[in-house]
Order: C-alpha cells, then structure tokens, then sequence
C-alpha cells in the first residue's frame, strides 16, 4: 500500500507557498512605495527651487523700482506709460507664478497677499510720481522728493515680507532637503532588507518542506509498525466496480500481521485478492453491507461480528472509515470480553441468589435483633467546619432500647443523639465514641444508668463502621455486684499474700504445701516457729504434724481430714496443738486442693489464733457488760420520757397557774426570778427532748425509703412559717434530689439547720438561706471517710448570719457544745450533733465552714 500517496498533505506547502507570494508582493509594494516617497522629496526640493526662482525675480522687479536709471528711464522716455505698463504687467506674471507655486502653504500666501497689496501701492507711487517730473515748480519739486520717501518705505516693506517668505522657504527647503537625504539613503537599506526577508522566507519554506518529508517518512515508518504491532486487525480495502457502476466486491489493498495470529492468512498472500475471496463466509452477511454503507454514506460504521475460523470461535468489534478512495476496517478481538461478559452473566445470576439469600439474612438479621437480649444502635458523625465530632445521628437501634430507657425506636431514629440522650455529654460515653471511631478501635466501656431509684450498670461495646460507630450494650448490673463482692474478696486475698509474704514471723502465720499422694509437705519458716522448732528441723508429713494435734481435738481432726482428702474440698476450722515447748495454742486453718504436675496438692495457710481467741471471750464478757449498759439506757430513756418529763410537767403546770393568778402581786424583782425560773423548765424541756431525739436515731437503717428532699423542705418551710415571716427570711432552693432515707430524720437533719440558720441571724441584714445540690463522684469526700457509692449528693446550706470562727468546725457537731452564752441565744447544744448523727445514719458526711460576721455553711454528702 502506498501510504504517502494515502497519508501526505499538501496543506501546509499551500500555505507556505502563500505566504512566500504575499512576501513578495509586500516587498515590491514598499519598494514602490519607497520610489514614489523619494520622488515626492525630489519633487518638493525642486518646488523650493521655483520659489526661490520666483522670490528672485521679484525682488529684482521691486528692486528696480528703486534704481536711479528706471526712475530716469521711466520718468525721460517718451514711451513712459507704455514701460510702467509692462513693468506692472511683469509684476503681476511674477505674483501670480508665486501664489501658484505656494498655493498650498496658508502664511505664504498670507504674506504674499500683503506684498501684493504693497506693489500696487508702489506702482501707483510711481505713477504719481511719473506725473510730476515735467513740473519745474519748486514745490511740486519738494513734493516728488517726499514721494520718493514714501516709495522707499514701500520698499521696505517689500523688503520685509520678502525676507519672511524667504526665511520660510529657506526653512522648508532645509526640511525637504533632510527628507530627501533620509529617503535617499532609507531606500536601499529597506530594498535590502526586504531582499533579505524574501530570501529567509524561501528558505524557511524549504527547510519547512524538507522538514515535513522527512516526517512523512518518519510517520510512514511509525504507522507501518503501529500497524505491525497493534492487536487488531487492519486491513484497507478498494472498491470493485461492475458495468452498472455498483460495488461487487473489494479489493486487499494493505493487511497487517494480526490476519496470520487470528486467521492464519499471510498478508503478502492476501493483496491483491478479493475480500470474498479470502472471507468468503462474508458474502450475504449483514458485515459486507456495513463495508458498502460506509463507503456511499462517507461515514464511520461500528459493527460487531461473530466468526469461526480454523475451528476458533471468535468475536470482533469491527470500526469502518473512509480513506481515500477505499475503506479502512479496524477490527478488535473481543473473544475475552464476551467470553467475560458469559462468565459475568453466570455471576450476576449468582449474585442475584446470593441478594436473595442475603435478603433473607437480613431478615434473620432483624429477627435476632429482635429476639437478643443486647441493645444495638448505630451513630452516624456530625462534624463541624474543623471536621471534628461535636454529636451523632442515630440511624439504628432494635427494640431492647424500651424496656431500658422506654424510647421507641422509630420515634428516635434520625434525632441527634444530644437530644435523645443527652447525659452521655456528662458520663464520659461521648469521648469514648469519638475515640472508637478517630482512633479506629474497639472501646469497651461501663455506663451507669439510674432507673426508678436504682443504678443499672450497661457493658458497651463501640466499633467503627464508615464514619459512624456501632454499639452493642448489654445489663452487668448482676456482675458489677459480683464483680464488686470478688474484687473484696481479691483485695482480702491480696492482703493474706501480702501478710504471708512479707509478715509471717511477725503475724504468726504460716503457710504449708502437702502433697496428697507421697503424704509430704513443705512447712514455712514461721509454721515451724509456731510449732516450735527451728526451720526445717524435721521431715514433716500429715502423720509426722497429727502428733502435734492436742488428744481432745483428735478426733475433730480426723474427721476433718478425712472430709478434705475424700471431696478434695478443705473447710476452715479451729484446733489446738501441744507445741513442742509443751504450750497449747489454737491453729485456725484453711487450704485447697488443686492439681499440680498431675499431683493433687492442697495449698493451706495456719494462723496462731491464741490470743484472737483469748480476746473474743474478753469480747464476749465485753458484750454482756454493754448489752447491761444498753438496758440501763433503755431504762433512761423511758425514766427520761416519762419519769423526769412528769415532774416537769407539773412543774411547767403550776408555774402556768402561778402566773395567772398571782402574777400581778410579784415584786419587780420576784417577777424576774420567776421569769428564769420559767425559762429553766423550758429549757430542760427542750434538753430532754433532744436527748430522747438524738438517743433515738437508730443506725439500723431497716426503715430506709425513697425520700423527696423536696417534699422534706416543704413540710420543713410549714413547720417554720411562722418564724420565717417574723424574720421575713428569703429562703432559695435548688431542686433536690431523691435518696435513700428515712423521712423523718431528713426533716429533723434540715429543721435543724435552717432553725440555726433563722436563730444566728445576722442584726444588719434580713436573714436568707440558699440550698443548692449538685452530683459530684466520690473523689471529693475527704480520703478518711470511707465511701459507699462511686456517687453523691452534694447539698450546701448557706446562710448569711453571724458565721462563726473555722477553728470550731468540729466542735459544733459535739453534743452539749455551744459557742455563744445561752444569754445571748437560747439552745441545748445538741441540734447539730443530731445533725451528724443523722447524716452518718445514712453513710453520708458533713461538715461545715464560715466566717465570723459573714455566715456559714453546711455541706452534706449523702449517696446517690
């Protein structure tokens, strides 16, 4: 195939051709226009030459005016008139040449316009002058000597305007005689250079053309092996035409190697042959009608063919352009592809299964989400503009959330989580999400949650998934508790191993290792010690260490043992041996079984309980001696409410009487001993009261319920709504919480501090009393009281009375403990002891802070 012939453009030696002619012609047309320039500068220089010609011949005209010899020849010949009229006439012819020649210059002939003028008047000066030169007169004498005067004027002025016009025109001759020079030696500089250009132009274009040969050459090569090396194959194609003009068939122009890999044809044997000839499977087939549309229509046609040749089945995407006077067809083996497509249709109807048996996972999935007893819910992230997390979007969650927090799973789908569950913000649950999810990791964490007055403990679990977190929550309550008691235990088992490891001969205990099936064991140090002997001094087994066994315990002993060894379980107990110093001491033992190098081994630890049991009958005569202590308080408490409040009530009875019958006949100063009288029955009153009060504040704790510190304060306000509107006292609470408790002290705890609160007022200011409460962990109780629950209440009553100095912090907790005389305030002393009291009956703490002059405070913590 001729490839130039099909390939070569002939675009671009066209437009360099162009561009050479238009160079061309650019060339001659300055060059012309070079030639008439300079032909202009001649033209104006020999212009400037007419003018002085004509500047000459007037200033010899109007110069001769002034000769002696034209005035005598003028004013002596008889032909006088007929020579002024051919000296004016020559005047005129001068003027005349002079306004053609500066016709185009507006101050010339401005100026030539007044020399004009000036000549006519000189010519009739002559003539008037002419007139008089018969006279012999002498005045008409005088009078042509004047008129000479007035022509020399006229002259020069003449003389003037002529210089004008002639500095002018000198002016402009220098100017056109400079152009001239300028165009005279520009012309041949730009005649060369334009020569020069055409000439760079021409090569340019040359080398251009040679340029794109050898590209076209370069191009063929490319394309020869472009079409050499490509997977298709390219074959092009020339019509042949029958005597009607209509293409029967095509003939091979050009075909490439990929006819041999895929047909097995050889592309020499191929040229020149027909296409039928070679496909002959194509004839009648809806490919060769593709071939025939694309060379009528000129237009490009994409079709796919299906094929078997030497028994290969194949596929290919077929491309057919026109080129030239024939066809190119691009044929691309798709054999893969539609063998993929095959292979792709069988995995989508896989798929198709596998979605259907998804589908019915998903269901499955929803089943179980139904059925477990874990909650699941799924968060999406929302970011702010610095792309970090400040909430969540809930997009799921099953049906376990009800029962827990009662929210129904539809109604909080799609809210963000600062709505639904906004406390997460407050327990630490928000960070560990951000932290599953920034940090992509698992996050267990524990949660509580208070329902109807008691802690639920949820385990979580959160994972990542895309930019959101799942998390899986179950109840733990039952295993905190569990968790809770065995961390007691470990930490019991931690101070015996610390005991035993560190302290043994100090605590008198020892610890043992026995084996089972050899019968021997391996004693502590401090074990032989309790025993008596020196560490290691004897062989030890079970029958070597029954010999120690006192003879009364013996049988105990046995049975024990023999217990132990046939359940493989050890229970503690309490025996006495005989040491070997002859001393009785009680062993408290306890071990167990556990399987060591495939022996059974028991793992025991002894403790010389001799003194702890000594001690416990101390401590048994010790109870009964308080148990008879607390009869006799018992026995107070009755003689307190009914023996001495009798009397004292009939006291309080007869002073009453006493006082409405004689109290007007009292002296001044028996009236006022009767007053003190009055007040020490009142005050005793009080004093056995509060005794019975705080003697009755039992530690037992069996009555506790569900308390509203709200109601308290209320039914606390009402009891003390009298003095609160004598003292207009501003009492300003928060809202309380609700505890464990029991009623009737909370009202005591909080009657008692704000009757203090009302009775130490301040006497500057009106009384008022702020309650504020809050929920703080347990790290803010101080580190000597012992803590029950991870959490409190923190309740602060504030007043702003008298205060008191901080240096009595514990001593107004103190019963009977006063700071002030009971002149100044009335009071037994007891009403913040009762306070204490109280507060410790609930495993809560307080204690209190002020400044003298400035109030107090009392802060209670009390479980939450």
């Amino acid at each position: 195939m001729n490839f130039k012939r099909v390939y070569t453009s002939t675009k671009t030696y066209f437009v360099l051709s162009f561009l050479a002619l238009v160079l061309l012609v650019f060339t001659s047309t300055m060059a012309y226009k070079q030639i008439v320039v300079m032909q202009k500068s001649a033209e104006m220089v020999s212009h400037s030459l007419h003018v002085y010609n004509g500047i000459s011949l007037l200033t010899a005209h109007y110069t001769e005016a002034d000769s002696e010899e034209f005035r005598d020849a003028l004013l002596k010949s008889d032909k006088s008139e007929n020579v002024f009229k051919a000296y004016r006439e020559e005047g005129r012819v001068i003027m005349d040449s002079l306004m053609h020649l500066l016709e185009d210059d507006p101050s010339q002939i401005k100026r030539l316009q007044s020399v004009k003028g000036l000549l006519g008047d000189l010519y009739n000066q002559l003539q008037d002058l002419d007139n008089t030169d018969l006279e012999t007169d002498d005045t008409l004498l005088q009078y042509r000597d004047a008129q000479k005067s007035v022509i020399s004027i006229t002259l020069y002025q003449i003389r003037s305007l002529k210089g004008d016009i002639l500095r002018e025109e000198q002016r402009l001759m220098h100017l056109r005689q400079e152009t001239y020079e300028s165009d005279k030696s520009l012309a041949p500089l730009l005649l060369l250079l334009l020569a020069f250009l055409a000439l760079l132009v021409f090569i340019l274009s040359f080398l251009r053309m040679y340029r794109n040969k050898l590209r076209i050459r370069e191009s063929e090569n490319f394309l020869r092996n472009v079409l050499g090396t490509t997977d298709n194959v390219v074959n092009y194609y020339e019509p042949i035409f029958n005597e009607d003009n209509d293409i029967v068939d095509f003939i091979i122009v050009y075909a490439n190697a990929c006819n041999r890999d895929y047909f097995g044809l050889d592309p020499d044997d191929m040229l020149g042959k027909t296409v039928l000839e070679v496909f002959p499977f194509l004839e009648g087939h809806d490919a060769f009608s593709k071939f025939l549309e694309c060379y009528n229509t000129q237009e490009k046609v994409k079709f796919e063919i299906e094929m078997t040749m030497n028994g290969s089945h194949m596929w290919f995407e077929s491309l057919v352009t026109t080129l030239s006077n024939g066809i190119l067809v691009t044929s691309r083996n798709i054999t893969a592809q539609e063998r993929a497509k095959n292979t792709q249709l069988k995995l989508k109807k896989r798929l198709e299964n596998q979605n259907l048996k998804l589908l019915d996972n998903r269901a499955l999935l929803a089943n179980i989400f139904k059925s477990i007893s874990h909650i699941v819910m799924h968060f999406k992230s929302i970011r702010n503009a610095n792309n970090e997390i400040i909430d969540f979007q809930v997009l799921f969650v099953n049906d376990r959330i009800n029962p827990v927090t009662g929210d129904i799973p539809e109604e909080i789908k799609n809210r963000n989580v600062s709505d639904v569950f906004p406390e997460i913000f407050k327990t630490g649950v928000f960070e560990h999400l951000v932290n599953a999810i920034d940090n992509n990791k698992t996050v267990k964490y524990d949660v509580p949650y208070e329902k109807e007055g008691k802690t639920h403990w949820f385990s979580a679990t959160a994972i990542k998934l895309g930019d959101g977190v799942t998390v899986t929550i179950r109840e733990t309550t039952d295993e905190k508790e569990k968790s809770d008691q065995l961390l007691q235990l470990n930490e019991q088992l931690v101070i015996r191993n610390s005991i035993l490891n560190d302290a043994e001969s100090i605590s008198k205990i020892g610890s043992f290792l026995w084996y089972k099936d050899s019968d021997t064991s391996e004693l502590s140090d401090n074990f032989y010690r309790i025993l008596g002997f020196s560490p290691n001094e004897f062989v030890s087994s079970s029958k070597k260490y029954r010999d120690f066994i006192h003879p009364e315990d013996l049988p105990i002993y046995d049975m024990r043992l023999k217990e132990s060894i046939s359940g493989l379980t050890s229970d503690e107990f309490t025996y006495r041996i005989i040491t070997n110093k002859g001393k009785i001491k009680y062993l408290k033992t306890n071990g167990q079984f556990l399987d060591k190098d495939g022996q059974t081994v028991m793992i025991g630890v002894v403790q010389d309980v001799t003194q702890t049991i000594r001690a416990a009958e101390e401590l048994r005569k010790s109870n009964a001696e308080l148990q008879q202590s607390n009869a006799e308080l018992e026995s107070f408490n009755r003689v307190a409410s009914h023996d001495l409040q009798e009397p004292l009530r009939k006291i309080q009875l007869f002073i009453s009487r006493i006082e409405d019958m004689e109290g007007e006949t009292f002296s001044e100063k028996g009236s006022n001993y009767f007053v003190k009288v009055k007040n020490a029955a009142e005050r005793m009153q009080n004093l056995i009261q509060n005794l019975l009060a705080y003697s009755r504040i039992d530690s037992s704790k069996t009555d506790l319920e569900r308390v509203d510190l709200n109601d308290v304060l209320l039914k606390v306000q009402e009891d003390l709504a009298n003095t609160i509107k004598d003292t207009e006292a501003e009492i300003v609470l928060d809202k309380l919480p609700d505890i464990h408790g029991v009623f009737f002290q909370m009202e005591q705890l909080f009657a008692n501090l704000l009757a203090n609160a009302l009775k130490y007022r301040s006497k500057t200011s009106l009384p008022k009393i702020e309650i504020q409460s809050s929920k703080v962990s347990n790290a803010e109780l101080p580190t000597d009281f012992r803590t029950t629950s991870q959490e409190y209440y923190k309740i602060i009553v504030s007043d702003n009375g008298i205060g008191f100095d901080e240096k009595h912090t514990e001593k107004i907790f103190e019963v009977f403990q006063r700071l002030h005389q009971k002149t100044e305030y009335t009071g037994t002393g007891i009403g913040l002891a009762i306070c204490k009291k109280i507060v410790e009956n609930h495993n809560g703490y307080i204690y209190a802070k002020g400044t003298l002059g400035a109030g107090a405070q009392f802060i209670i913590f009390l479980p939450a």
